[in-house]
């Protein structure tokens, strides 16, 4: 597996690569509707391409084809962390975390959060991220349980310690 930045020419595989994990993986937590609502962010190509171009927007590749992607803002929102169906615990979606906590480090972030879903709540619980927040969204009428969950970034500079005179 190789991980990089994405690029403009990505567009495609991610959009496809979302709406895909969405129908397949989420639709053990969420009804028909709900499904049907999310999804169809993936039509939005003017905000997909305004994700990649202005956030710090990783993908995950297998043979030169986009398996996971993740992306972090600037501010610290940990935006998207998506796995393809097909590739759903070996470990993809923890390589994109390592990648994006290395950049919230870069960037001298103290914290990432992310607004998370009900399938992905367990995974982000298992990598130190905390529910500061649950809430229910509407989105075209359809209301979704969410919550947002933070984490601490560590540095990774040793700590100085001074010896009392």
């Amino acid at each position: 597996m190789k991980i990089r930045r994405a690029d403009i020419s990505d567009l495609d595989q991610i959009r496809r690569l979302y709406k895909e994990t969405i129908t397949a993986v989420n639709k053990k937590d969420y009804d028909e509707k709900q499904i049907s609502v999310w999804a169809s962010a993936s039509q939005d190509i003017a905000k997909w391409t305004s994700k990649i171009n202005e956030q710090y927007f990783f993908v995950a590749e297998e043979e030169n084809k986009i398996v996971g992607f993740g992306s972090v803002t600037k501010e610290g929102y940990l935006d998207y962390l998506y796995t393809h169906k097909d590739f759903q615990g070996q470990g993809m979606a923890t390589e994109l975390l390592k990648v994006i906590e290395k950049k919230a480090k870069e960037l001298n972030l103290k914290e990432i959060y992310a607004h998370v879903s009900i399938t992905a709540r367990p995974f982000f619980e298992s990598k130190g991220f905390a529910v500061t927040k649950t809430y229910i969204t509407k989105v075209n009428g359809v209301e979704f349980e969410d919550c947002v969950l933070r984490k601490k970034i560590v540095s990774d500079l040793p700590s100085l310690r001074v010896s009392p005179p």
